[in-house]
């Protein structure tokens, strides 16, 4: 077989490391590495550079192809975490408004669309504490225990049921007051408070939407531990309404 000079082999040693040189190239390649040391030195070196060269190549793709599937994975996270906000800003919403519109004691009520009652006992009596009264068997039980020294009385309350005080209570308050408020609206709160046996309220709430019924009037019951004479209603202007009179 003839032997090619050695700049032929070496141009085509790119075609025979690709391996796509014909067979009669391949063997005149192979003839020539197999007696130059100089050529298979070159052969060598040109096959380790590109070896590395397709390598970095198929490095640089992977870090190409990691760093897109990264940044869609982060583009998912980020559509997936604002939509989770997203839902949540909503339910808060959601609930949030649903309260204040519809259980938030935010709104005032006429005085023209309420009905302002009181009953006030004395709770001696009721206790049967008294000299003059009797009491009830029933709904009256007066007993100690030995971490409280004052007895203790179940007092029935009407309209209120039986409620458990002491003895020394019942002396230091002398009665209790039921105030009864009622109205179409649904009251949410009364505020309110009493002064020298006089309870002045400044205000009775109800919600924005879902305040009234037509079926029956909606009844409040306050009870205070001391007497009242007279319930008045004190707008924001500080002008007075008599509601109630012992």
């Amino acid at each position: 077989m003839m032997n090619y000079p050695c700049g032929i082999i070496r141009d085509l040693l790119p075609l025979y490391i690709d391996d796509v040189c014909n067979g009669e190239s391949k063997q005149a390649v192979e003839h020539h590495l197999s007696d130059c040391e100089v050529c298979r030195e070159c052969y060598e070196m040109m096959k380790s550079t590109e070896g590395f060269a397709e390598k970095r190549f198929d490095d640089v793709e992977e870090r190409k192809m990691a760093d897109s599937l990264k940044s869609v994975k982060n583009s998912i996270n980020r559509k997936i975490r604002n939509i989770v906000i997203a839902v949540a800003a909503a339910a808060v919403l959601f609930v949030g408004g649903f309260y204040l519109l519809f259980e938030a004691a935010i709104m005032n009520v006429p005085l023209e669309e309420l009905s302002v009652t009181a009953n006030v006992y004395s709770l001696t009596e009721l206790a049967g504490l008294s000299e003059d009264a009797v009491p009830d068997v029933d709904t009256v039980t007066i007993y100690s225990d030995e971490k409280d020294v004052s007895p203790k009385v179940d007092v029935k309350i009407p309209e209120l049921g039986t409620v458990t005080l002491t003895e020394d209570l019942i002396e230091k308050c002398g009665y209790v007051s039921v105030v009864h408020v009622s109205s179409d609206y649904f009251l949410r709160t009364v505020e309110r408070e009493i002064v020298d046996n006089v309870m002045y309220i400044s205000a009775f709430k109800t919600s924005v939407f879902n305040n009234q019924t037509t079926v029956f009037n909606t009844q409040m019951i306050s009870l205070d531990f001391q007497g009242i004479n007279q319930i008045i209603f004190v707008d924001k202007d500080g002008a007075e309404t008599l509601l109630w009179s012992k």
